[in-house]
């Protein structure tokens, strides 16, 4: 299930939560991100929801979208692919999503737009801030905007009231919008998000060429029947069924919110540019995994595991990452709180994590 804002806000005055997760999700989460590499641009863009500049004509296309869950759920039923380029002011993406019934009835501004079938971007520039931001448009291309603290899961609050400032987004509909009596072929989005409006205090707005950065897409997917001649939501048993949510890079579980499963993004000058995949990736999962076996032992013994060693499973996710890396553990008394620290020597990395969170990777150290 998704997160209402709703429900997040309940949660978040009541008490912080945090995810409760089991060794077969966590299992689920072991997939490779994607990556896709985005080449820099000195084209002059006219944000119109088509793709008819000809540099579009060269940028390839990202893998079509797979389920949220990854190969272990069925093909989805339309495809779903985007192209990315940038330039010193903007990040520019083109998706092109296949759909045979157009529709959308949410017009207001940071209305929840997920309630209508949707595209959705996450952005996170930046590998030690816990801010990530979330951006969300439908057919008629309403947008819903906003920045989030860090995960619902780590007790992350969406800001909703903030917006992109200077985002240029444009719908092209290969079909009639809102006609349920003909068969349409697809939707594209065409946006341009401006880097000084996801930029953080005292950073440099643009991104440099080698850069990397976490990124996702997702689609939403209702089922609909048309009621007195307009689309709406299926329900069944006065109930609306549930959506689909399809993405570039699978989470492996039902939740988007967990930014250190997204793709990546590499700024390069050219395509013919090489680009190495990112070698903090398993150190990254490793120190994840770390923390989420933590939690699933803190819910049994009701505090967490002195002893990292014990928590390894015989799961193949493991691998030999107990041999590559040095891990050091820190717990107060009650085992009530733990920091766990981890250095790979061979590619000169190295992560922490805590009890709440809390993460950070340093590179040459």
């Amino acid at each position: 299930m998704r997160i209402t804002f709703l429900l997040s806000l309940v949660l978040v005055l009541a008490k912080t939560t945090f995810a409760q997760h089991t060794v077969k999700e966590v299992l689920a989460m072991q997939g490779i991100p994607k990556s896709y590499a985005a080449a820099k641009t000195s084209t002059i863009f006219t944000i119109d929801g088509k793709d008819d500049e000809s540099i579009w004509a060269t940028t390839a296309w990202t893998d079509s979208f797979q389920d949220i869950e990854g190969h272990a759920k069925a093909k989805p039923k339309y495809d779903t692919k985007i192209k990315m380029l940038w330039d010193d002011e903007n990040l520019y993406i083109y998706a092109r999503l296949e759909e045979p019934h157009i529709w959308g009835d949410l017009t207001t501004h940071d209305a929840i737009i997920y309630h209508n079938n949707d595209f959705e971007v996450f952005i996170k520039p930046y590998n030690n801030q816990s801010t990530y931001f979330e951006l969300e448009v439908n057919p008629l291309n309403t947008i819903l905007d906003l920045l989030m603290t860090k995960p619902y899961r780590l007790g992350g609050e969406a800001m909703i009231h903030w917006d992109i400032k200077g985002i240029q987004t444009a719908v092209y509909t290969s079909g009639t919008i809102n006609n349920p009596n003909d068969r349409d072929n697809y939707w594209a989005i065409e946006m341009a998000i401006p880097f000084q409006s996801i930029h953080n205090f005292g950073r440099g707005s643009s991104p440099k060429s080698g850069d990397q950065w976490r990124i996702n897409f997702s689609r939403v997917q209702w089922q609909h029947e048309v009621i007195n001649g307009k689309y709406s939501r299926k329900k069944v048993n006065n109930k609306y069924i549930a959506e689909d949510n399809w993405v570039w890079s699978p989470i492996g579980i039902v939740n988007m919110h967990y930014p250190e499963r997204w793709g990546y993004i590499h700024f390069i000058d050219a395509l013919d540019t090489a680009v190495p995949y990112p070698k903090s990736q398993n150190i990254e999962q490793f120190t994840w995994n770390l923390y989420y076996l933590q939690n699933i032992f803190k819910n049994k013994h009701n505090k967490y595991c002195k002893v990292i060693a014990l928590l390894q499973e015989k799961h193949s996710f493991w691998n030999d990452e107990f041999q590559r890396y040095t891990i050091e553990t820190t717990l107060n008394k009650d085992a009530s709180y733990y920091r766990i620290a981890i250095k790979d020597n061979q590619n000169n990395l190295s992560t922490s994590i805590d009890s709440y969170g809390n993460y950070n990777i340093n590179y040459g150290k």
